[in-house]
């Protein structure tokens, strides 16, 4: 392949102004390009450093009173502090309170054999450490610990004592079943039954079969009565173990509210007397607790 070189040179020619055009065109485009970016990354470092200082001055509010005022380094830092750690406080108080209520309700939903065991996960309340542990003060963290404490004594109880009603209703339940099956496959003979007899009556010999037949029959009727006396059991089982768990479950209820008063009174001290939410003030009015879930 030849390159036609006048050809070429005779378009460059009849082209020059338009391609010294577009060429200085490009060049100011990557000029104007550069100056752009320059600006670009200056703007962003600018930006970076305001951010930074109001980082800094949000976080360490002393170090900004000083850089503005002049002042020396003797700035005292433990008054922010702690205006901070009970500002914390008061945010993680009132969402403690309203955990430990849900597990005291959680605690008397242990005792409705109703309620399914995936709906139950739900309000276990086990989420991990509790910010309040972070930022109360020792009190208040002992007055939490002790209460959680008792709330996982009550718990433990109560899904032993929920486990063995739920192990005695699939028992009851399994003996339903079985009562059902033997009541289809008495109904299967008795009509084998009849159908054998109909081919006896016309002459065809089926003796060993009836006997078969009748024998099966007697001991599915045995089996029988032996589940409805294991059932009329089981049933007043169940039913005295589910009356029970249910009294254990508001007993350990009640308890842990109860048990929650002494951590109400630190939450209220530490929050403030003065302004303090209603919800200590009605926590400290209840009635003393029942008797003790370990005695029923």
């Amino acid at each position: 392949m030849h390159l036609d070189v006048e050809l070429i040179r005779q378009f460059l020619l009849a082209h020059a102004e338009t391609i010294v055009t577009w060429l200085v065109a490009g060049l100011v485009m990557m000029l104007l390009a550069r100056f752009e970016l320059r600006r670009a990354v200056r703007r962003s470092a600018v930006a970076m450093s305001e951010s930074v200082a109001t980082t800094v001055a949000a976080c360490v509010p002393d170090i900004a009173h000083a850089a503005q005022t002049g002042g020396g380094v003797g700035v005292p830092m433990l008054e922010p502090v702690e205006m901070q750690r009970a500002e914390a406080l008061r945010r993680v108080a009132l969402d403690t309170v309203g955990t430990v209520m849900a597990r005291g309700r959680w605690l008397e939903d242990l005792g409705n054999l109703r309620l399914a065991d995936d709906a139950l996960l739900q309000g276990s309340g086990a989420g991990g450490a509790d910010p309040l542990l972070v930022v109360a003060p020792q009190p208040v963290v002992q007055a939490y610990l002790t209460a959680q404490r008792s709330f996982d004594e009550y718990a433990a109880q109560l899904r032993d004592e929920r486990r063995e009603a739920l192990r005695l209703q699939d028992g009851l339940q399994a003996l339903a079943a079985e009562a059902t099956h033997i009541e289809q496959e008495t109904g299967s003979i008795v009509m084998r039954f009849e159908q054998v007899n109909a081919q006896a009556a016309q002459g065809v010999e089926a003796g060993d079969y009836q006997r078969f037949l009748i024998q099966k029959y007697n001991a599915l009727g045995v089996r029988e009565k032996e589940i409805a006396q294991e059932r009329a059991q089981l049933q007043a089982q169940v039913q005295q173990c589910a009356d029970r768990l249910a009294v254990h479950a508001q007993a350990a209820s009640r308890e842990y509210t109860h048990s929650l008063t002494p951590l109400m009174q630190q939450l209220r001290a530490a929050w403030g007397h003065g302004d303090s939410p209603g919800v200590f003030e009605t926590w400290l009015r209840e009635t003393p607790a029942q008797p003790s879930v370990h005695a029923a």
